[in-house]
């Protein structure tokens, strides 16, 4: 596991709660490499083109992020973590080091 990825016990809290693909065509990135990416620029406070390729498409990342920002699933998603990211709705602003502190109260 990396800095700023989900643990095993915090994905299982997640996964159930996680949107399914009912779309047709082609089939979603796993969510948990998603939320990994998010997490990952919300505590760096990189721009999103910037993101790991380990992630994905830093694109497909931000899409998932938006849409997840506003339907609501991201608000769960830090809530049920107890991440506190006050700017998620300006991701881009986010100050790493409050960030930093905010995950190393997650166990």
């Amino acid at each position: 596991m990396r800095k700023y990825e989900l643990t095993d016990s915090q994905w299982e809290k997640l996964k159930d709660m996680m949107p399914s693909n009912n779309r047709p065509g082609r089939p979603w990135r796993s969510h948990r490499q998603s939320i990994n990416g998010i997490l990952w620029i919300l505590n760096s406070g990189a721009p999103w083109r910037d993101l790991p390729e380990r992630y994905g498409s830093w694109k497909t990342i931000y899409d998932r992020f938006r849409r997840w920002q506003r339907d609501g699933t991201l608000t769960k998603i830090l809530t049920l973590l107890q991440l506190n990211f006050p700017a998620v709705t300006a991701a881009e602003t986010y100050s790493p080091v409050t960030a930093e502190q905010n995950l190393s109260t997650v166990s």
